[in-house]
């Protein structure tokens, strides 16, 4: 970029002379044209970040999306264990109630025979 030399203000030219003005007008073009850009660059910089405004933009919703898309998969899977815990429950407690209809059973029988045995001892 070409910054061409600045007009120092007359204010200065006549507080520090025109040589110490002319001095600060070289060295401020030189910082200038060290640290400036021109319009063209600015405007193709701003064209950029509006780019990757928009790509963010596009990124933020597909990970919004990506999400939700998660959070139904955990409610789904959460129903599913609940079906799961459910159906596991329903098991236990069919097993609990086999399990005292076949120790009932045991004893009924067991008490049968006892008293087989006893009504036998008294007969002989």
């Amino acid at each position: 970029m070409v910054v061409r030399q600045l007009e120092v203000p007359a204010v200065l030219r006549r507080a520090w002379g025109d040589e110490a003005a002319d001095a600060f007008a070289v060295w401020l073009t030189s910082v200038l044209e060290e640290r400036a850009i021109s319009r063209d660059e600015y405007r193709q910089i701003l064209s950029r970040l509006d780019i990757l405004e928009h790509d963010m933009a596009d990124l933020k919703a597909d990970v919004q999306e990506l999400r939700g898309e998660i959070s139904e998969l955990r409610k789904e899977m959460n129903e599913r264990f609940d079906r799961m815990n459910e159906r596991f429950d329903q098991m236990y407690h069919q097993m609990v109630v086999q399990t005292r209809w076949f120790i009932g059973a045991l004893v009924v029988i067991g008490t049968v025979i006892s008293a087989l045995l006893a009504i036998a001892q008294f007969v002989r």
